[in-house]
């Protein structure tokens, strides 16, 4: 079996390796600027604001994330007339995917910050977007950042479902090498053990940034 490992075979699985990862950057960085938004949103004390933030949230967090690369890749364009590159719909879909949950977790972890943090900035005379930027963001990070890391991992595997929207990354390009050299047993097992690879160095990688963020406490305690 493991004669199917040529030199070939290597190189497209790699390239679908690289294609998994670029779809999975692309999407978690859109989705966190979109949740960050949208979690403003969701907290913000106009009506509107909080309703469209609402909307798209239930939205597509109440939907499966299938039916939404269908949407975007088949319906999207006969309502619009636009029609984008699968890769460009795949990083649309998994983006605004991402974002809904993404902004429940900002949420949660911008309410989490004790209240007296942000009467002490006014007390200060920062604006509301200093108190932001400086003061909620930075506490709240270490709360939101473990939570982020699982989302990053899920959409890491998630990012195989825009195999089905015809971009070639890595689940996708392996059913092409088993369509070719009839062996789905190695090829299988070689991409499950990739997608755990990935998986695997993406959580200590989150975990070295939480030590990081929370190593003031430490030393404080201390």
């Amino acid at each position: 079996m493991l004669d199917v490992f040529t030199p070939d075979t290597l190189r497209a699985l790699w390239r679908g390796a690289q294609l998994t990862l670029s779809l999975t950057l692309l999407s978690s960085v859109f989705g966190l600027a979109l949740g960050l938004i949208a979690g403003l949103g969701r907290m913000s004390r106009l009506a509107p604001l909080r309703l469209l933030a609402g909307i798209y949230i239930e939205t597509f967090r109440g939907t499966p994330l299938l039916v939404q690369l269908f949407f975007l890749f088949f319906a999207l364009p006969q309502i619009t007339g636009v029609s984008l590159p699968a890769f460009n719909t795949a990083v649309l879909g998994l983006s605004l995917f991402a974002g809904a949950y993404a902004a429940e977790v900002i949420r949660g972890s911008l309410n989490a910050v004790d209240r007296g943090q942000v009467d002490a900035a006014r007390a200060l005379g920062l604006s509301p977007l200093q108190t932001l930027r400086l003061v909620l963001i930075p506490q709240a990070a270490r709360t939101a950042v473990p939570a982020l890391g699982n989302q990053f991992i899920g959409l890491l595997k998630d990012s195989s479902l825009a195999s089905v929207i015809t971009v070639s990354e890595l689940l996708l390009t392996t059913r092409g090498l088993v369509s070719i050299t009839y062996q789905p047993v190695p090829l299988y097992l070689a991409v499950g053990l990739i997608y755990f690879l990935l998986s695997n160095a993406a959580a200590r990688l989150f975990r070295l940034l939480e030590r990081r963020l929370n190593r003031p406490y430490r030393v404080g305690a201390a």
